[in-house]
Parts: C-alpha cells; structure tokens; sequence
C-alpha cells in the first residue's frame, strides 16, 4: 500500500467532497493515487467507476502505473484527460444527438490546427504574434476580445466543420452542449461515477467545470469530489483556465460547502532549489524540504545571453552527458522548452549530438497527435515487445483498444467474445517482414482484422479513425519541419521508449519532477509570451511570468539549469532579451564552464 504521511492520509480518509491545496513535491499525485485506491475499494456495484482527472496523458499514465505497481485491478477506474473523457464518455455515445458530430467526425490535432491558424493569421496581415484563442464560454461564444482575432477565429472554426473536424476546444463545448441538452445523459453518467478525482484544479477550464458539474447536479446520489491543485502554479489563464476558491466551487457544483485540506513540506527538491523558485512567487508560505537530501548544493546554473542559439544544442547536450555521467537515468532528465514549436526543433538536433541516448519526446514521433484514436491504442501494442516488466500496462492498453473496437464496431459483443488477454495473445502471434514503419502498421491492422473477423474498411467509423490515423502520420512525416525517420527500427524506439531523456514543455510536465531540469528560452516573449507583454498592464506579465519560473524550477530535484540563449530576434530586427524576473534576480548561481 502507498505509504502516506499524517497530512497526506488525513486527505485521503477524509469523507466527503474536498479540495486540497498542495504546494510543489507535497506528494499530490501519491495521495491522488490512494483516494483513488481507497474509492475502487468502496464501490458497492460493479457498475459503478471512479474517474481521475488529469491535466495531461503523461499524468494519466504516472497514475495508471503507480496502480499497476500496487497491483489494484483497474477496470472500474477511468483514468486521462478531461478532453479523452468527454470524447468516451459523451460525444462518441451521443453523437447522433448532435448536429455537428452525427454525420461523423475526425479530432484535428494541435499540429493541424498551429498551421491554419498560423496561414489564416497571416492571410488577415496580422502579427504573427497574435494570440487566438479557440475557446468557448457556455454559451458557444468565442473568447478572443479584438475583432481582427474574432474574425480569425470563426474562419478557422468553419474551417474545421467544413472537414468533418472538431479541435480540443470544440470537444469541451460539445459536450457540455450535449449535457444540457440530453440531461438524460447526465443522468446516465452521474448514477455510474462514484468519485472524481480532479488533478490541477488550478488549471480547470470553465468548461470543464461546466461538464463535471453538469453531472454531478443530475445525480440523486451525487458522486464524491477530491480536487487537488495550487493557484501559485495556474499557467493556463490563457487558454481559459479559471482558478476557483473552494467556496467558489462548491457554489458551481450545488454544494453547502466543500471542505479544504493543505499538504505541506516537499519531498522532490533539495532545499536550494525550494529557496530559488519561491523568490518568484514572493506571498508563498515557507517550504521545508523533507528528501534525504535536503542539504545537498546541488547544480544551479543560469546561461545568461552566454550561449547563442546555434550553440543550444550542443551546450543542452553537454549539460545532459554530464548528468549521465554523474549516475542520473536518462528518464530522470528533462529539457523544457517555452512552447511545442521549440520542442520539435530541439529534439531532432540533440538526437543528432547525442545518437546513443534514448529521447522521449512527442515531437520525435509522427504518431502521437492521434493519442485518442483506437489505431493508435493499437500502435502502441504492436510496436512494444512483451516484457514482464510491462505485462500489466499491456494488458491495460489492450483492454481499452477492445472496448474502443467494440464501440466503433457497433458490436458490444466483440468485447464479451474476446478477452483483453486472447486479444493480447492474437496481437503478440502477429509478425510482419515490413521494415518501413506505416508499412508494417498498416500489415498488422489488416492481419488483425482478419484475425478477430471485423472489417475495418467497410465500417464507416473504423474505417474513418484508419483513414485519419495514416494521414496524420504522414501529414507528420512528409512536413518539413519534422525531419522524422521512417523505419520500422525508429517508430519503435521513439514511439515505445517511455525511459529517455524527455523533450516537453512547461506545460507539458506539469505536476512531474525530475532529477536534472534544463529549461531555455527563457527569453521576455517567450517566458511569458508576448500576449501577456503587448496592450497588457505590467503587473499582468509579471503575475505569468512568476508563475512559469515558479513552475519550471520547481519540476527539479538536484540539478537545475536555466538557459537565455542569445540570437533570437524580433520582427523589428531587436535581439529578445533576458526575462525580467532572472535579470532581476539575486542568486548565487554555480559555474559550470
């Protein structure tokens, strides 16, 4: 069982709803982990489920492991994104009530949407700094406040119908809009979930709030709340993230009162680290660090304008050889980057520095926009061996692409006819001589098909999600910024190897944390982005800016490496410069050259 401290264990017992305040390494995810535990526990039918809510499917994932660990049966736990559950669990089984969705519909990824609404932004002649938010309120009104934006926004949004395509937004206010229409289907969903469990509450859209709400007021038994999260690391207002007090969400959901517990103390980060990131965020209470090694100096650097952009790569790879060299696991290591489009770069050129280390990064793979998609549930069992380290996870996944198979199918028979287990047993007796990476997925889909005797061509919905996963794969793939190899060899080891150096953003590792951190561009613009800069009110930027540093430095356990790379340059031809806050900063930093 996972051992809890007395803070930790009195927010796990505690009955009724409750929302915890954790600062960062206050161990959010473990008590996370137990209330979920302890719910599974509880249920008193075998219809009932208990649903985890996180920020991202890493989070998901670190959950959904961390009970495979304890060995705790997991098939009345729904575990992933807010996005994910309401794909599952309201547009997919209502889509026929929706006008948008019944004729079919394909989910654009953030790749497809970036491109149009970069063309769209500069088709209309404006910066190409303009922030468009996609979002909705509940309305269905969009959230941009200028009309030039407004204007981008809807062409985009006829865009996406247009191609049978929603985005992640669109996801969010369809279903909400399918709640309040069918309340039949609250209903449904509320006499089924018995606890949700939310992660970052902090960083909860309004949308989101709407949904879970809208579930829990249509229910004559209503499920238990257990929200964790902490204000100081909300880095999402500008995608509509709303930052509520626990009085505030008990109003929202129809409650007299929830109640408020705090985890203390941080098991993640020596004591230096905790000291350096709590100067960005001057009201937070004192941290102690509790880790056996507390007192440790540690690494801290801070490159400031010394290394140019051309040299990034090569100063990031040096810094990550030597904590290898030092003992530190290669997934124990994270390079974050301000935003995705630098993720993609930096990735592909430090595999090109350091060929013989094992990356994990989303940019590396031409299949990890179709994370929702059931060939992609199916990818990911194909192209990881057997293991009996992983037999538990595959089990997990090969539960799910079934059930997804059966949805899609429209035969709910095909799961009672085939266990997880003979479907694990026909996936692993599959072999293909392709050596060319969709080559050999699209050879196994088909044998697979054959194998367990449904048509994926002939079936309007398989067929669709088949069709949808190949061409994102080489929309990926033949995209010139991607650069991405092609065989079977590297699909292998860049889509399966969740043990390497991880390549992600701030917001891409919320609520993780590793030994070595090494965090560039922290540049004014970037960190935080010129929309929080530009017609905004100084305080307003600074306010986004503590709270990404806060964010970043505190991913870290012992090393910590902050990087102003010089030669980035605005349109206007001006270098960017230092953030404020670093430039501003009073800090005995380490030497490392």
């Amino acid at each position: 069982m996972i051992s809890l401290n007395d803070e930790q264990k009195r927010a796990v017992e505690h009955v009724g709803n409750v929302v915890v305040t954790a600062c960062p390494g206050s161990g959010k995810t473990r008590v996370l982990t137990a209330r979920v535990i302890r719910g599974l526990g509880e249920l008193q039918s075998p219809k009932g489920r208990i649903v985890a809510l996180t920020f991202t499917n890493r989070a998901a994932d670190e959950i959904q492991t961390r009970l495979d660990y304890e060995n705790v049966p997991m098939s009345q736990l729904w575990a992933g994104t807010i996005h994910s559950f309401a794909l599952e669990w309201i547009l997919r089984p209502y889509a026929p009530y929706c006008g948008r969705l019944r004729h079919g519909f394909s989910v654009a990824d953030e790749f497809y949407s970036e491109r149009i609404i970069a063309k769209l932004i500069g088709e209309a002649g404006l910066s190409p700094f303009t922030d468009i938010c996609t979002g909705f309120d509940r309305s269905g009104a969009g959230l941009n406040h200028d009309a030039e934006s407004n204007r981008v926004f809807r062409k985009y949004k006829r865009l996406l119908a247009d191609a049978k395509l929603i985005d992640y937004d669109d996801i969010l206010f369809l279903a909400y809009k399918i709640l309040r229409a069918r309340p039949e289907a609250a209903q449904i969903l509320a006499s089924i979930v018995r606890l949700i469990c939310l992660d970052e509450v902090q960083d909860t859209q309004d949308l989101h709030f709407g949904i879970l709400s809208a579930i829990v007021r249509a229910a004559s038994t209503p499920p238990e709340l257990f929200f964790v999260g902490d204000a100081n690391q909300s880095i999402y207002d500008s995608l509509g993230a709303v930052t509520m007090s626990h009085e505030e969400i008990a109003v929202e959901f129809g409650l007299e009162s929830i109640d408020h517990l705090e985890l203390h103390g941080n098991y993640r980060s020596t004591q230096r680290i905790i000291n350096l990131y709590r100067k960005f965020r001057a009201d937070v209470p004192p941290i102690t660090s509790l880790t056996e090694y507390a007192a440790e100096r540690g690494v801290i650097s801070f490159e400031n304008q010394t290394v140019s952009r051309g040299e990034l790569a090569e100063a990031i790879a040096t810094l990550i050889s030597s904590a290898l060299d030092s003992g530190v696991p290669p997934k124990e290591i994270c390079v974050l980057a301000p935003h995705w489009r630098h993720v993609r770069s930096i990735a592909r050129r430090l595999v090109n520095c350091l060929p013989h280390v094992e990356f994990d990064a989303p940019g590396l793979s031409p299949l990890q926009s179709s994370r929702d998609n059931v060939w992609f549930k199916i990818a990911r069992l194909f192209l990881t061996s057997p293991s009996p380290s992983r037999a538990r996870t595959r089990m997990r996944w090969a539960k799910e692409a079934l059930a997804d198979l059966a949805s899609l199918e429209g035969s709910p028979d095909l799961e009672q006819a085939l266990s997880a287990r003979k479907f694990l047993r026909i996936v692993n007796s599959i072999s293909s001589s392709e050596d060319e990476g969709l080559g050999y997925l699209r050879d196994v889909f088909n044998q697979l098909a054959t194998s367990i005797g449904i048509d994926a061509v002939g079936n309007p919905a398989l067929n669709s999600a088949y069709e949808t996963f190949f061409a994102k794969a080489e929309d990926r793939l033949a995209s010139q910024e991607a650069d991405l190899p092609r065989d079977i060899a590297s699909f292998r080891r860049l889509f399966s190897h969740p043990s390497g150096v991880v390549v992600s953003t701030c917001h891409g590792v919320k609520g993780e944390e590793y030994d070595t951190v090494i965090a560039f561009g922290m540049l004014r613009g970037y960190v935080p982005h010129w929309s929080a800069i530009i017609d905004q009110p100084e305080e307003f930027g600074m306010e986004r800016e503590s709270k990404l540093l806060y964010v970043i430095c505190s991913r870290a356990k012992r090393r910590l490496h902050l990087i102003s790379e010089s030669g980035h340059f605005t349109r206007r031809g001006n270098a960017y410069e230092t953030s404020n806050l670093l430039m501003g900063l009073r800090f005995r930093f380490d030497q490392i050259r």
